[in-house]
């Protein structure tokens, strides 16, 4: 048989949603428990850095890429969330006549958060454009055949489709989340849930059970034969985040920060911004910035009474942006599974697994993707829709790059 790709680590993919045993060919710098420890030690000699430290940071990565690149027009991916207001606002601080076009996705008709970010591009003075996407699989093998990983939820392409139609310059908000603890909904679980005796292992399994939306509870019962899977093999992937002094949420943060973000978010925007020869700028994720939000403590970046993160960039908004209410609840670029699920992804992904590769060539249990199927019809679980999804990413990769049997223009 021809291969035109090397296998990837399937279990990882399907129980991390990301391949930390990949080739990481972003930009992105590695950050060590060593170097954090460091600051720990050194942060009253040397201080901490305030969030205007961070904001005047930041305005000069704008300054000089804007420069640098010789625009008048930009885009930016905004959302109704801190991130992508922190560097719009900032932007338009540092550039007060300049062009600027906003872009947000859409799923669903009558999205809150699409409305929210309308009326904010308005107040800045900035364009907006509403990519709606009414079925993000139509695309996919598309979109597989340029990140060339089984994934499904990579429509991030649309927004960069669009923004090359407007400018050469894409601004994103990526990596507040990871850097100055904007995932607050997993942290009050994770710190409430492990105690002062817990081993690395006990952190590990606490921290995956607060990504419960990544596996399900018959994780093993879902490969097939070719492929190898056990926890014990995931847990040694993230011994190294957890087997050290920092504090419980420092290690958490660091396992955020060589996750998703190196292994799935940044490197799928890089292969997207290379296929539309885009320039891509997420400055949250520059040299500087990085090494600024580690000096910080996390106990500076996250209030546990209240259950709040950012704190730094909350406080950037409240001075750049009067209106902005931090009390806003987003999606993101995400949508509702089981809306979506019930609409049309069942009849997508029944219709091209009924005879699927995976299951015939024994990568995947045929057996429980049937009982996963009769789970989703009585509990309408998202967990399982999203492995659904992730099991037709898989198929069409495997066609699109092991046996040659599907063509990147395909339409699903």
């Amino acid at each position: 048989m021809f291969i035109k790709q090397p296998l990837v680590n399937i279990s990882n993919l399907l129980t991390l949603r990301y391949d930390p045993t990949s080739v990481s060919t972003n930009e992105i710098r590695n950050i060590t428990y060593k170097e954090i420890s460091n600051w720990r030690r050194q942060q009253h000699a040397n201080g901490i850095p305030s969030d205007k430290d961070i904001e005047n940071a930041i305005r000069r990565l704008i300054r000089m890429r804007i420069e640098e690149y010789q625009v008048n027009r930009i885009t930016v991916a905004l959302s109704s969330g801190i991130d992508s207001n922190v560097i719009l606002s900032l932007i338009r601080k540092e550039f007060p006549t300049i062009n600027i076009e906003c872009l947000t996705v859409r799923f669903d008709d009558g999205s809150v958060e699409s409305i929210d970010a309308r009326e904010i591009a308005e107040n800045q003075n900035a364009g907006f454009h509403e990519i709606h996407i009414d079925n993000p699989l139509r695309d996919l093998p598309l979109l597989l055949s340029i990140i060339k990983e089984p994934r499904w939820n990579v429509y991030q392409y649309y927004f960069i489709e669009k923004a090359k139609t407007i400018s050469n310059t894409l601004f994103t908000g990526d990596g507040g989340d990871e850097l100055f603890a904007g995932y607050i909904f997993r942290y009050k679980k994770f710190l409430e849930s492990i105690k002062s005796n817990y081993s690395w292992l006990d952190r590990v399994q606490t921290y995956l059970q607060c990504h419960e939306r990544d596996w399900v509870p018959d994780q093993e019962a879902m490969f097939g034969e070719k492929i190898e899977f056990n926890w014990s093999s995931i847990y040694l992937k993230l011994k190294k985040y957890f087997d050290n002094e920092l504090d419980p949420l420092e290690q958490v943060l660091l396992a955020d920060y060589h996750g998703k973000l190196m292994y799935d978010f940044i490197p799928t925007n890089e292969k997207y911004f290379k296929h539309f020869n885009i320039n891509g700028i997420a400055p949250l994720l520059s040299n500087e910035i990085i090494d600024l939000s580690i000096r910080i403590p996390v106990s500076l970046k996250y209030d546990f009474t209240h259950n709040i993160g950012k704190i730094q960039l909350h406080e950037i908004i409240k001075r750049n942006i009067s209106s902005y209410s931090v009390e806003n609840k987003k999606m993101g670029f995400g949508m509702d599974l089981v809306k979506f699920w019930f609409r049309i992804g069942k009849e997508i992904v029944t219709s091209n697994l009924e005879k699927g590769r995976i299951f015939e060539d024994k990568i995947i249990n045929r057996e429980w993707y049937a009982k996963s199927l009769t789970k989703i019809s009585q509990s309408k679980d998202p967990r399982y829709i999203s492995k659904m999804l992730q099991l037709l990413s898989l198929e069409i990769w495997y066609k699109l790059f092991i046996t040659d049997e599907m063509s990147s223009t395909s339409s699903l």
